[in-house]
């Protein structure tokens, strides 16, 4: 299908109100429209009445042709952030189509995503353009331009960077050299609304951050961000707080009850270990993502406007393939997937700053009156520790210093277990396998079946190692 897409240009189009007959698009449908249908996009949210009166000018004038209104839901019209995330998945729908875009009508912002959309999306656009007739050389009808663009071989991301000097989202946030490409491309993930994120990595190593992160520099920051723990509920808690109930809904429901898809409704809703969700909730939240509405317990559907980012720290397609999670979920969640890296693996470097981080924050947190320092051993002890419960437990550690430490800390005041002597440890290959698996167990609270997922064995090889290396006492679940 041949779709034109345009602005509707509030100013030009009208002249006190009325349809200027010789206004943008008035004057595009009379003399270029070859098109099967004219999508007029309104910033605002429903009933605009310039839209309204514009369309059915251009409908009486033209009764053959289709010309539908969309309204975009823009609270700025100069920011071209929250512009391109509007426009970006409504073309997107439009995938299969040819699309016109007729750029001449809107603010500059609006024209500066229209150039970006076309040079980023791969999509099947042309930017139009029209000369009013009083600047042609014949003066008796406007002139139509097309706007010849070149995509770059290099591979060009056309994102806009808006700079607001009165805040700065990135101030609340600390990035080290080993996550700031993920926090990059985070920030790009931000600015593309329509998308659902899956974060994944270890417990402990910062996946909330990173969700905080997305809804502070996106369209919705000014809306709520709410952040649930799905593995604490059970299946009827998770879904009345999900989902909120009715009065009367079940024995105890003496009034109705928002769920917290209602309290983040336009906002963000952050869902933490989505992986231990069993599969009666994950086909309720595969509804939600599928048709943008929700049942409260005891009501009516109800449609709902909500960004979800889920994270775990499962292997979430092990768990597909072994049919305890749903593929189309998975699919749904992950559109965009960003992995965090445990502090092990970020490297000392990192964790070096990460230190340095957390012994000014905690200064300043427990209102102490120096920052503590470090000697070189004390030091080297905690840049040679491995950390399973990862920024987490650095930052307890570190809490737990300046409780117990005035101004320096010793090697002797450090907890016992962090003294590791990493250098006079055995480096043969069953040292290092029975090392792991006690770190993996300990890291899941001793329960073997997420241990075998994690390692990527099945149970009975994972029973057989822990036979071989006396781990019993490791072991809390099956």
């Amino acid at each position: 299908m041949k779709i034109l897409v345009s602005w509707h240009a509030y100013t030009h189009d009208f002249d006190n109100g009325k349809v200027v007959e010789d206004g943008p698009t008035n004057s595009f449908h009379r003399y270029f429209f070859k098109h099967e249908k004219h999508i007029l996009l309104s910033a605002k949210k429903d009933d605009d009445l310039r839209a309204l009166h514009l369309r059915s000018h251009l409908v009486k004038s033209n009764p053959d042709r289709t010309i539908e209104i969309r309204y975009m839901d823009l609270t700025d019209p100069i920011d071209h952030a929250e512009i391109q995330s509007k426009i970006h998945p409504f073309l997107a729908e439009l995938k299969d189509d040819e699309i016109d875009v007729f750029i001449s009508p809107g603010t500059p912002a609006m024209q500066v995503v229209w150039y970006l959309a076309h040079m980023s999306l791969n999509l099947k656009t042309t930017l139009y353009q029209t000369r009013p007739a009083k600047f042609t050389v014949k003066k008796d009808r406007p002139e139509l331009i097309k706007i010849s663009m070149e995509r770059s071989a290099i591979g060009l991301t056309a994102l806009y960077h808006q700079q607001d000097i009165k805040k700065s989202s990135s101030d609340n946030y600390f990035t080290t050299p080993g996550i700031a490409r993920i926090y990059e491309n985070a920030r790009k993930v931000a600015l593309t609304d329509e998308v659902s994120v899956l974060i994944l990595g270890a417990s402990g190593t910062g996946k909330e951050n990173l969700a905080k992160y997305i809804h502070t520099n996106s369209i919705r920051s000014t809306k709520p961000y709410i952040a649930i723990n799905c593995s604490a509920f059970s299946d009827s808690l998770l879904e009345s707080r999900l989902f909120g109930y009715k009065k009367g809904a079940f024995t105890g429901a003496d009034r109705d009850s928002e769920g917290l898809f209602d309290v983040a409704n336009e906002g963000t809703l952050f869902l933490d270990e989505i992986g231990d969700i069993s599969p009666y909730m994950q086909q309720s939240l595969l509804r939600v993502l599928q048709e943008k509405e929700i049942m409260p317990l005891g009501g009516k559907a109800k449609k709902i406007d909500v960004r979800i980012i889920a994270a775990t720290n499962q292997n979430l397609v092990k768990r597909c393939e072994e049919g305890v999670f749903r593929w189309d979920l998975y699919y749904r969640l992950s559109v965009v997937e960003l992995d965090l890296p445990t502090l092990l693996q970020r490297g000392k470097g990192d964790l070096k700053q990460m230190i340095d981080f957390f012994l000014t924050q905690k200064k300043k947190q427990l209102r102490k009156p120096n920052k503590l320092t470090l000697t070189k051993p004390a030091l080297d002890v905690l840049l040679n520790y491995s950390y399973p419960g990862n920024i987490r437990e650095l930052e307890n550690i570190i809490s737990r210093l300046y409780v117990f430490n005035e101004e320096k800390v010793t090697e002797d005041v450090l907890p016992k277990r962090l003294k590791q002597e990493s250098t006079n440890q055995p480096m043969n290959w069953e040292h290092i396998e029975k090392e792991h698996i006690k770190k993996v167990l300990t890291h899941f609270q001793g329960n073997k079946r997420q241990t075998a997922l994690a390692i990527g064995w099945t149970i009975n090889t994972l029973n057989a190692k822990i036979e071989k290396y006396d781990l019993l006492d490791f072991i809390t679940k099956k």
